[in-house]
């Protein structure tokens, strides 16, 4: 047995309701986009201020300042224990409050 397509479909949307459904859904992959997009800046601070730490840790062990490489060493550990905790902090204070 053949089906036959109907010309008729089975639900007929009034052209406003479906006018206004697609600008809901353009509206939404807006919203969706720039979602991504912050959620994305803010992963790549985060790991930033991560490199900047390991950056600091591994000069502390290059220098010959004994003085000098000690502080290198406790920025870099600061840097990189609340670098990354402050930058998802001031997302979440912005974008979830």
């Amino acid at each position: 047995m053949i089906l036959q397509h109907h010309a008729s479909p089975l639900l007929t949307l009034p052209p406003a309701r479906v006018t206004r459904e697609r600008l809901l859904l353009a509206a939404q992959d807006a919203a969706d986009r720039r979602w991504g997009k912050i959620i994305r800046r803010t992963v790549a601070k985060a790991l930033a201020w991560y490199l900047v730490g390991l950056f600091l840790i591994g000069f502390s062990w290059h220098t010959t300042n004994y003085d000098l490489a000690g502080y290198f060493y406790v920025a870099g550990m600061y840097v990189c224990a609340l670098g990354h905790t402050f930058t998802v902090v001031n997302f979440w204070l912005r974008e979830c409050h």
